[in-house]
């Protein structure tokens, strides 16, 4: 985890944490970029949006400089108040969508294609052209980019609770071994338990 700072709703400063960690449970991996919010941080990147977008610019910028949009995912994470002051927090958790601003795409002179529309098509949609760009060409780094909570998807708790653990949030749950079984309570037949069982 990586402490972060970020302007909140006034401008104040504000603190956060994130983490990236990469899935690579499919042939290509993915980046997962985690922002955190704790209880004691005061702030929340649920509520600034703006803030949040620097956040993700500034990571997308210098972390994850050239890797292709397509395979980075935006997570964020902030912490419930505990019912218990010697419980592990909890977390309420959402996957927001990464949109590019691809005004300022053509602005910086990425590789895309500009398709005028005729003047009906102008006229009933108010839109004079069509932006098409490569997905291989919109990477980390290539322009600014924004999220919003209007199409966020809320994670259920063993998707929370999986992702606390990758990036370190929560001890991942131990497994028994025959170290830590006490001999007493073995069955008194031998060769009762199989490998199967630690694993």
């Amino acid at each position: 985890m990586q402490q972060v700072f970020y302007p909140g709703h006034a401008g104040e400063p504000c603190v956060g944490e994130y983490a990236i960690a990469l899935d690579r449970t499919d042939m290509i991996a993915r980046a997962d970029i985690v922002l955190v919010s704790r209880r004691s941080h005061h702030s929340s990147f649920h509520s600034s949006g703006f803030g949040r977008d620097i956040v993700l610019n500034r990571i997308l910028a210098n972390d994850l400089q050239g890797v292709r949009l397509d395979w980075i995912r935006l997570f964020v994470l902030t912490e419930k108040p505990a019912p218990l002051p010697d419980r592990m927090p909890e977390f309420l958790g959402v996957e927001l969508t990464i949109a590019l601003d691809i005004d300022d795409y053509v602005a910086r002179g990425n590789r895309c294609t500009v398709k005028r529309r005729n003047i009906l098509s102008r006229l009933f949609t108010g839109v004079s052209r069509t932006i098409v760009t490569w997905s291989g060409d919109v990477i980390g780094g290539c322009a600014n980019f924004s999220t919003s909570f209007d199409d966020a998807r809320q994670l259920d708790r063993q998707e929370i609770e999986a992702l606390c653990t990758r990036i370190g949030l929560r001890a991942p749950a131990d497994k028994p071994s025959l170290s830590s079984t006490k001999t007493s309570s073995l069955p008194a037949t031998p060769n009762t338990w199989s490998s199967s069982s630690y694993h």
